[in-house]
């Protein structure tokens, strides 16, 4: 099987199968610095998956609060209001991980 490199944020390397539709799964890797939000609450298509690597932050889905650490992760439906904020005192880093 055949992979061509992507450019993917936060990724050193990333290999796309042949044949496999670039938009149909999408991944990058996030910082937050520590009191700071990723970005305003929002919605968008597809499942959405957070899975945090350093830090502690909350997520916000439709005004409800979840908190995560290291080692942990939400999966949600993106169609619903979702924040994510880095509510720690060091540097969050965590994977985003959407399916369309």
């Amino acid at each position: 099987m055949k992979f061509s490199q992507v450019q993917v944020k936060g990724l050193s390397k990333c290999l796309l199968a042949e044949g496999v539709a670039p938009d149909r799964l999408h991944i990058h890797v996030s910082e937050i610095e520590a009191g700071t939000s990723a970005h305003a609450p929002h919605t968008h298509q597809g499942i959405e998956a957070f899975y945090v690597l350093v830090g502690n932050g909350t997520i916000e889905v439709e005004g409800e609060q979840h908190n995560l650490g290291p080692n942990e992760a939400i999966l949600l439906d993106a169609a619903r209001e979702h924040g994510l904020a880095n509510t720690g005192v060091t540097r969050m880093r965590y994977v985003v991980i959407i399916a369309q």
